[in-house]
């Protein structure tokens, strides 16, 4: 059967969920399900592929908005049906975390990460680290799960829990927010969330080809309240996380009332490239992430 990567981009939540969960069952895919995430009831899908061993796991997620999430939908039934399994080294992992408009509580204080004292490796992955850090003094301690213990906060009925699972094994998680926004129809910008003094931002740039240096040393993109959350429930590893964002319309063009939607467009061009650019970002990092293999260029 030919791959259509367009057939992979739905107009609305619900047909973009059944078509998650049908190309997950095409590949005999176990898939774990969270119903009424949040205020609005969003529900999470969560799926995996590659070996549970892997040392390297990248971890797809979607932003805030439908749009953001009807486009991160399709970039991963697009990974799953497409060139990207066949390609996938052995030493890789790929977990899928599929929501559209999912609606979760904000970490971080303030609205950005721009400044040293903000940086995503200090107030993120510090937290990991206690987190993991607990989990092994709760390791040797054999006792029954009080309330308020690590076990309990890290239940797997919990989207976090349930993420944690899936990258115990992990030596390392690069994860990738998919956003859309303004600017040049179809054009991707994948930004690190971390500045580039950082270790996380030195990663960002060599799995997935980041900017790290967009204004000033410690320039960063703001993870989704959904990859904050997920983050804080990791425990120690090599971490980097970036944001890639395609380019919808022109703020010039969105004032002339542009058709259809602001945030993702229904338009079969705009759909290929992002289909062409995710790819792209996507088998850069497997490889990059990969330490048996070369990193590969990515291709414009």
């Amino acid at each position: 059967m030919t791959f259509r990567p367009v057939d992979f981009f739905q107009s609305d939540a619900s047909a973009a969920r059944d078509q998650f969960l049908s190309v997950c069952e095409d590949a005999a895919l176990e898939v774990w399900t969270k119903s009424k995430v949040g205020e609005k009831g969003c529900v999470i899908d969560i799926a995996r592929i590659g070996s549970p061993d892997a040392a390297s796991v990248l971890v797809l997620t979607s932003g805030v908005s439908e749009g953001e999430g009807l486009c991160a939908s399709a970039v991963q039934c697009c990974v799953l049906a497409g060139p990207v399994r066949r390609e996938l080294p052995k030493n890789v992992g790929i977990l899928f975390v599929h929501a559209i408009q999912p609606c979760w509580k904000q970490i971080v204080p303030n609205s950005t990460f721009t400044g040293t004292e903000r940086a995503w490796e200090d107030d993120l992955l510090v937290a990991a680290d206690s987190r993991y850090e607990e989990y092994v003094r709760g390791e040797k301690v054999a006792a029954e799960p009080v309330e308020g213990s690590l076990e309990l906060r890290l239940d797997e009925d919990d989207v976090e829990g349930r993420v944690s699972s899936y990258l115990e094994r992990a030596k390392r998680i690069g994860i990738i927010d998919v956003r859309t926004g303004p600017g040049e129809f179809g054009h991707c910008d994948v930004i690190a969330c971390a500045g580039r003094a950082t270790q996380a931002g030195q990663r960002a740039a060599l799995w997935f080809g980041a900017k790290t240096d967009m204004a000033d040393s410690a320039s960063s993109a703001v993870p989704s309240p959904l990859v904050q959350s997920l983050i804080r429930s990791l425990s120690s590893a090599e971490l980097a996380a970036v944001v890639m964002e395609f380019g919808t319309y022109s703020l010039k063009v969105m004032l002339g009332s542009v058709p259809g939607r602001f945030f993702y467009p229904e338009n079969s061009e705009w759909q290929l490239q992002v289909w062409q650019k995710a790819h792209a970002v996507i088998q850069h990092a497997m490889w990059a992430m990969d330490k048996s293999l070369p990193p590969r260029p990515i291709n414009d």
